[in-house]
């Protein structure tokens, strides 16, 4: 069955990790020329948001080392898994079996040498993208959805790695 097309500009207000903000909205740095850089852009936007929730677990004092391994749908394609790994400056480990429930199944007794096999290692190209993603934190403290506290911490782990 194919799926309808996504209004990839639809708004949905909110957000609660890493900020909790229920007036937060999409938002866009710049103009994009087309389509095609707005859907960068949008995946740009996530990898983001994901180096953001990093930082934010980092500044609550969590482990965040360790191995990175991506799950679900995207994981089948191949920019985003690279801007992933680009955005996070670390390698990112795809499985065989990338289905988010597989943890779920392993736990359940699964076979783990059977069912999580390493499909490949995802280096980060070397891109630099820590400018990008230093503004869109101030965009967001400027905001005012995220504090002053979790903003430095994410400057200072952008600037100190």
């Amino acid at each position: 069955m194919a799926h309808p097309r996504r209004d990839l500009s639809a708004r949905v207000a909110g957000e609660r990790f890493p900020f909790d903000a229920p007036g937060a909205e999409g938002f866009t740095l710049g103009e994009p020329a087309d389509d095609v850089e707005r859907y960068a852009a949008i995946l740009l936007g996530a990898a983001f948001v994901e180096r953001l929730c990093f930082d934010y677990l980092d500044l609550l004092g969590a482990p965040v080392d360790g191995e990175l391994v991506l799950t679900g749908g995207a994981t089948r394609s191949a920019y985003w898994t690279r801007l992933r790994a680009d955005v996070l400056e670390r390698p990112v480990t795809l499985r065989e079996n990338a289905e988010p429930a597989l943890g779920m199944a392993v736990l359940a007794g699964g076979d783990p040498a059977r069912m999580i096999r390493t499909s490949a290692v995802v280096e980060p190209s070397g891109t630099d993208l820590r400018e990008p993603y230093l503004r869109f934190v101030a965009e967001l403290e400027r905001r005012g959805w995220l504090d002053a506290t979790a903003a430095a911490h994410a400057r200072e782990r952008t600037t100190t790695r």
